[in-house]
């Protein structure tokens, strides 16, 4: 019996088992083309919860403002004093000292009477309009986020303050 020793067990040939080197390269390219996708969705959803939170901020910094507004009274209102024309914010307030506060958002508050038209007349002299702007960047984007609200005469605030 004589044994061919250019041939396998099952008959191939010796040197045509292993991967070729072009099969080896594609392999490679096809896994790191993987990888860098994996990667580039985790970066993508970093960002995306991101600025979602820098956005919620900006809703909860408006709706303070406004909550605040609802127990002035109303020559509170359009004081500048209770009421800033501009303001700032923080992502993080408690961390604005030590300078890692985050995200700084400005703000502007603008107190206006409604116009003409757009209220009964005999009732347009009892209302303000306020309008509140909050704006961020985040990143190279500038975001702004804005709220209206009308603050009657006799509102909310003489409830609260008297307690009735």
């Amino acid at each position: 019996m004589k044994l061919n020793k250019t041939t396998t067990k099952n008959g191939a040939k010796a040197g045509i088992l292993g991967f070729t080197l072009v099969e080896t390269i594609v392999a490679v390219w096809l896994g790191s083309m993987m990888i860098s996708a994996l990667y580039a969705s985790y970066a993508w959803g970093f960002a995306s919860i991101g600025v979602t939170r820098e956005n919620l901020r900006a809703t909860q910094i408006l709706l303070g403002r406004v909550e605040a507004l609802r127990v002035c009274t109303f020559s509170q209102v359009s004081n500048p004093t209770n009421t800033p024309p501009i303001f700032t914010e923080y992502f993080d307030p408690q961390d604005q000292a030590s300078g890692a506060g985050g995200t700084v958002y400005s703000g502007t508050t603008t107190v206006a009477v409604p116009s003409v038209g757009s209220l009964p007349e005999s009732y347009r002299t009892n209302i303000v309009l306020v309008t509140l702007e909050v704006s961020w960047n985040s990143g190279k984007l500038k975001h702004t986020k804005s709220l209206q609200t009308y603050v009657a005469r006799d509102g909310m605030e003489s409830y609260v303050s008297t307690g009735k």
